[in-house]
């Protein structure tokens, strides 16, 4: 490994522990959801626990078949999981009956919803719950199995008043239970019910992982950034492990947004690849005149803008401390996040010249911290790439403009919203588990959907992959990019295992190292049958309804402690150090 030696600091490194979430591809945890981005590079028994992994989360095998039939029955199904996974027709019927207030003629119909017909609230005991929040029930169950930590004892351990969590949506939550039944109840007559405005609220994902997974007393909220929410929450939890505050931070994003009121808003923007647009394109391209759904979103091609989708993602943070005390699996690290706003501008949801600092900033810390030859030899850039005619030519611009200045020779660069769709406040969260597939299998999921890329597109230093491919070299890192509506631009790399154990190694003795390599046997052990959980479908949803509700006769509270009747015995102290404000 060729990166300049570094001075030892103290700061914790934010090291990512675990991934999970429901997307369109499947489960998230496991490299599962990444297995169908880069499906033909997949052997065949990962091919067949991909399909089998869908097919039992949307409940469609049947459980009386014996092993053999189950995979007969799998293998027989490939062509419907494919055709049923990823960009595709929307499902109109489906989503009209199970998440909609009322009938509306779409102006566009491509999307890239949730595998087959699946509604997550039908897997725990729902009580009238918004898609995303059964998505986010799901996705933080997924998340936790894939760190094969009990996080939930490590949480009890640590300290619930300690931990952290930052999540929820872009936009708002968004259907017959959420915005969509409030705003719809009075025209059509009908009562908003009390759980309406609640449901809506846009930090209801963290809220209910906060008091139906984890039991947390500690620091929570949401950060929206119009599509660079992820990001944006990212960087709560990496500056809130970096300044020592906390050790243990959940950061995440649930988006479900197909229907009515997000069509009909980004349609009348002129954002979206509607029906008639790519009627038009696809004539003028020589493409024929039937719909080709699967290719709507196209970043950097010939396009006519964005499609949307659905997702939900969570990613575990530890300090480097705590993750090798648990004897965690780490996957990476991200060392910091970097958020520009675009300043002066005309149109609001136009472009500016945020994103030119942080990208241009992302690219210094990656030097700084392991130097030139790993950012000009081992990166890649999965870019935002919505697939507008304006990102393509804006964000082009930058990265082509920052491999130019930083002497970066053909820089891989891909857009997973060719496959994914854009899942507004989940974008980044789908880019950090692409990200993490695409280190840990060396290959990238490419731009699948454009022949070529658009005359108006900047390519010098980049190497845009228009296919699934291999790297001809190793990469390490993955710079991940946010622009959001507004001026909200984000930007952050992901750091490889190799090069987060390389930074580590400086910090621990081999005594300290060897105990961790011991206690993480015993974690990919337990992550090894989570695996094969999360492919049976037997990952359990966590809501814990009315459990350990404490009031006023469950605490005993003095000027030093606050216990409880379940058992734990919180100090309470100051976060303020000694010399942080001294008279």
């Amino acid at each position: 490994m060729q990166w300049r030696k570094t001075v030892v600091s103290n700061k914790p490194i934010p090291c990512l522990v675990g991934f999970g979430g429901i997307t369109p591809a499947g489960r998230a945890s496991h490299n599962l959801s990444y297995s169908r981005m880069t499906y033909d590079f997949q052997s065949d028994e990962e091919k067949t626990n991909y399909l089998k992994s869908v097919l039992s989360l949307c409940g469609l095998i049947d459980e009386t078949l014996d092993s053999s039939e189950i995979n007969q029955f799998v293998k027989s199904k490939e062509e419907e999981v494919l055709n049923n996974t990823l960009m595709r027709q929307l499902d109109y019927k489906f989503f009209r009956e199970t998440f909609w207030t009322y009938d509306y003629e779409m102006p566009a119909n491509a999307c890239a919803q949730l595998p087959f017909q699946l509604d997550p609230v039908k897997h725990y005991a729902s009580r009238q719950h918004p898609k995303a929040l059964g998505m986010s029930i799901l996705g933080i169950a997924d998340a936790i199995s894939d760190t094969g930590l009990d996080l939930k004892k490590n949480i009890d351990t640590y300290g619930r008043d300690k931990v952290g969590c930052f999540a929820g949506c872009a936009v708002m939550n968004m259907d017959r239970y959420s915005g969509d039944g409030l705003f719809a109840s009075h025209p059509l007559g009908q009562r908003a019910t009390s759980k309406h405005i609640s449901f809506t609220l846009p930090e209801m994902t963290a809220d209910f992982i906060n008091a139906y997974v984890t039991g947390s007393l500690g620091i929570t909220g949401h950060f929206i950034g119009a599509c660079a929410t992820s990001l944006y929450n990212l960087n709560a939890g990496v500056e809130l492990i970096k300044s020592g505050k906390s050790e243990l931070v959940i950061v995440g994003a649930a988006e479900a947004i197909l229907g009515p009121p997000a069509y009909i808003g980004f349609s009348a923007m002129g954002a979206m690849a509607t029906d008639e647009r790519m009627k038009n394109l696809q004539a003028l391209l020589g493409e024929g005149e039937d719909l080709n759904y699967k290719n709507f979103c196209r970043p950097f091609g010939d396009n006519m803008g964005m499609v949307c989708g659905e997702s939900a993602g969570f990613a575990i943070l530890m300090s480097d401390r705590l993750a090798l005390e648990t004897g965690a699996n780490i996957r990476g690290a991200f060392l910091n996040v970097n958020i520009n706003a675009d300043g002066n501008k005309k149109s609001i949801s136009g472009p500016g010249a945020g994103n030119y600092f942080s990208v241009g900033k992302t690219f210094k810390d990656v030097e700084k911290v392991f130097g030139e030859k790993v950012l000009q030899n081992q990166s890649c850039f999965i870019a935002h790439g919505t697939g507008t005619p304006l990102n393509r030519i804006t964000e082009s611009h930058i990265m082509s403009t920052f491999a130019k200045e930083f002497q970066v020779s053909n820089m891989p660069v891909t857009s997973v919203k060719s496959k994914l769709g854009h899942t507004m406040g989940t974008a980044g969260m789908d880019q950090i588990w692409s990200a993490l597939g695409a280190l840990e299998s060396q290959k990238l999921s490419g731009i699948c959907t454009i022949p070529k890329l658009a005359d108006d597109v900047f390519t010098e230093n980049l190497d845009y992959f228009l296919e699934d491919r291999e790297f001809e070299d190793k990469k390490d890192i993955v710079f991940l990019n946010s622009k959001g509506f507004g001026g909200n631009n984000a930007t952050s790399a992901l750091i490889s295992k190799d090069l987060t154990l390389d930074l580590i190694n400086q910090r621990y003795s081999s005594s300290e190292l060897n105990k961790w390599q011991e206690l993480q046997e015993k974690t990919l052990e337990s992550r090894a049958k989570n695996k094969l959980a999360a492919i049976n479908n037997e990952i359990e949803p966590i809501y814990e309804f009315d459990k350990d509700v404490l009031d006023l006769t469950d605490l005993d509270i003095s000027r030093t402690n606050i216990k409880t009747s379940t058992g734990f015995d919180y100090e309470l102290s100051s976060d303020l150090g000694d010399e942080d404000y001294s008279i």
